[in-house]
């Protein structure tokens, strides 16, 4: 529905008096602008979705936001797709010339913040401590969470085309942290006040880098509980912020050229 409000005036949030959502359970997953719904219960045939499989979509959903729901950029309601790199571009990369691991010459050109065909380094010399290094090796992007049951969240990476660098090694050389923020204030959007205390959400699956998420769904983390904790006007204040990090550890030129494209895909399963 175009324009529904994350906080809209009533005496509490859908959250709280859906029907489905009361007595079967359900997750939300939002920007802070737009969301999507899933069920445990399977309107197309009735029943429940069993422990472990993957929950339901709902997207006849009369409350579902408008659009696709995006990260944001960590710490705003910012999304994040838009400083990505497209089809001809990469994320930028400099020289490092003394092997600290601090660019020390960058592209020149462009403009856009990513690397393309129209950049080009001053002369340089190559020394034996000469590498290639990212100028900005790390992505921060959030989305918020809330829920009336328990679940675990799962991540997949998907490689995109058959590029030569794209390989499990390389993957193995990205690294990928994430963790929960329980409330704060991201541009003026409240979020954590209505949502559970205590060491009920934690992180599962020993995952270090996206080449622990090659292959199928990996569960990240598992909620033990609702996230909602009590009745309230506002879905941020009943949300969670979920946190990830993720960037090469470092750049040789041996590696040739070529890109390394990939789709990190989240989802949630029942518990």
């Amino acid at each position: 529905m175009a324009g529904l409000a994350l906080a809209p005036t009533a005496h509490a949030s859908w959250l709280d008096s859906d029907f489905y959502c009361r007595v079967y359970g359900c997750v939300v997953v939002h920007d802070g602008f737009t969301f999507d719904v899933y069920d445990n219960y399977v309107f197309a045939s009735g029943g429940t979705v069993a422990p472990g499989q993957r929950m339901i979509p709902w997207t006849g959903n009369p409350f579902e936001g408008a659009g696709d729901v995006a990260p944001v950029f960590t710490g705003t309601r910012t999304e994040g797709f838009h400083a990505v790199p497209l089809r001809d571009e990469s994320s930028r990369i400099g020289i490092d010339q003394d092997g600290d691991g601090q660019v020390d010459q960058n592209a020149i050109g462009g403009g856009d913040g990513f690397l393309d065909a129209s950049d080009t380094f001053n002369p340089f010399a190559i020394t034996q401590t000469t590498d290639l290094t990212s100028a900005d090796s790390s992505a921060q992007r959030s989305f918020y969470v809330s829920s009336r049951t328990d679940f675990f969240l799962s991540a997949q990476v998907i490689p995109i085309g058959s590029d030569a660098l794209n390989t499990p090694q390389n993957y193995d050389q990205i690294d990928f942290r994430y963790q929960l923020t329980r409330n704060g204030n991201d541009d003026g959007m409240q979020f954590g006040a209505n949502a559970r205390r205590g060491n009920v959400f934690r992180p599962i699956g020993n995952i270090n880098d996206l080449g622990d998420l090659l292959g199928q769904p990996k569960n990240i983390m598992e909620f033990r509980s609702d996230i909602r904790q009590r009745a309230s006007a506002s879905l941020p204040s009943q949300s969670v912020r979920f946190d990830y990090v993720y960037g090469f550890r470092e750049y040789d030129m041996s590696m040739g050229a070529g890109h390394v494209r990939y789709r990190l895909e989240f989802d949630f399963y029942n518990r």
